[in-house]
């Protein structure tokens, strides 16, 4: 009997996507009874792997003009799959998605890993006469789809009070996917060198920057410690105002691409790291969801410095991961200094609940299966 096939598609999001490939895709691969297609983008092909097909909607930089046409690539390749379930995780592929289920008996579950609306709305990169084009285009799409879309999924709690008119959905937070590991209590001996480490998406609301300068002051009262930074950047500008930031600095190493960065060497990254940095800016489209590099640092023990927030500072407290840190105020850095020498982190070694594997990978194979019925 021919497996169901089952596409994973984001114009976003690169065919080896944390979410997409090692969340969603070797999630269901266990259960052995489907075929996957992963839908993304690549600057190289990526090389397929047992029960699991990847095809790129671009090969080369995404551009505007590029993205017009991609609905059109999305829709040629779902009637070449010939899936019975799609899972479309951005909404520019909403609609293509919903002429082909018009046309073809399939189930539709939206993942909803952004709130679109919030992003293009407060996120500063983006000018005014954009948003006025783009937010009615996105309510028109995310709205007018509703009756085709047979499950949602939110990659954030709080999206479920962002968006009251999302129903049928099921929460399935961006938890650590790797294999369970001994956590012990954390403790640094004194003077000792400290290695810092940002990771992940290098963008300006992220806080990359302040991290940095933060980093620049803290070396001066403390000349040992070191800071890596690796991350795919998405705009030119933004990296060049890095490297300029970053270039007195011989503490700093930057590790950025303009291409994401493999998921591996990001994980390698944080496996010689001592602290993490999460300078994020505290707007709503960030403040109120729970960073997945939290979920990473909490699975693999690993403290972390967040941005002040009440909804992580509860986290960071309960399990004795890390502590809040103003970015902006350097006269803060002996207090933090002597914090981090005088704390005890990770008391309670492993935290389970930061894994996928704990309980989301579950019902992620639940659903799939319910919806395939």
């Amino acid at each position: 009997m021919q497996k169901p096939r089952i596409v994973i598609a984001s114009t976003l999001k690169p065919l080896l996507d944390p979410r997409s490939f090692y969340r969603f895709a070797l999630s269901l691969r266990e259960t052995n009874k489907y075929r996957l297609n992963i839908i993304g983008f690549s600057t190289k092909k990526a090389v397929d792997q047992s029960d699991i097909h990847f095809h790129s909607l671009f090969e080369s930089k995404r551009t505007a003009f590029k993205r017009l046409f991609v609905g059109i690539k999305f829709l040629r390749l779902l009637k070449m799959i010939r899936p019975k379930l799609i899972i479309v995780t951005t909404y520019e592929l909403l609609l293509p998605a919903v002429i082909y289920k018009v046309f073809n008996r399939c189930k539709l579950i939206y993942d909803v890993q952004e709130n679109h609306r919030f992003n293009v709305r407060y996120n500063s990169v983006n000018s005014k006469p954009f948003q006025f084009l783009i937010l009615p285009l996105i309510q028109l799409i995310e709205f007018g789809s509703r009756p085709f879309i047979d499950q949602y999924i939110l990659a954030e709690v709080c999206y479920k009070e962002e968006m009251p008119w999302v129903g049928n959905a099921v929460i399935l937070e961006n938890k650590y996917f790797g294999e369970y590991k001994e956590v012990v209590p954390k403790r640094f001996e004194a003077n000792q060198p400290l290695n810092f480490l940002i990771a992940g998406t290098l963008t300006e609301v992220y806080g990359i920057l302040e991290g940095i300068y933060w980093f620049g002051e803290f070396v001066k009262q403390f000349p040992s410690a070191r800071l890596h930074v690796i991350g795919h950047v998405t705009m030119e500008e933004y990296a060049q105002k890095i490297l300029e930031a970053a270039v007195s600095i011989s503490q700093i190493l930057l590790d950025i691409s303009f291409t994401p960065i493999p998921y591996e060497r990001i994980l390698d990254a944080y496996e010689v790291a001592d602290l993490v940095l999460m300078p994020y800016y505290q707007i709503p489209s960030i403040s109120p969801k729970v960073p997945s590099k939290m979920y990473e640092c909490l699975a693999m023990g690993i403290p972390f410095l967040h941005a002040p927030n009440e909804k992580w500072a509860s986290i960071t407290n309960q399990y004795q991961a890390g502590f809040e840190v103003d970015f902006s105020d350097m006269t803060n850095i002996p207090r933090v200094i002597d914090h981090i020498f005088n704390a005890t982190f990770f008391e309670q070694g492993i935290v389970k609940s930061a894994y996928w594997k704990a309980k989301e990978q579950e019902i992620l194979k639940q659903l799939i299966g319910d919806n395939l019925k």
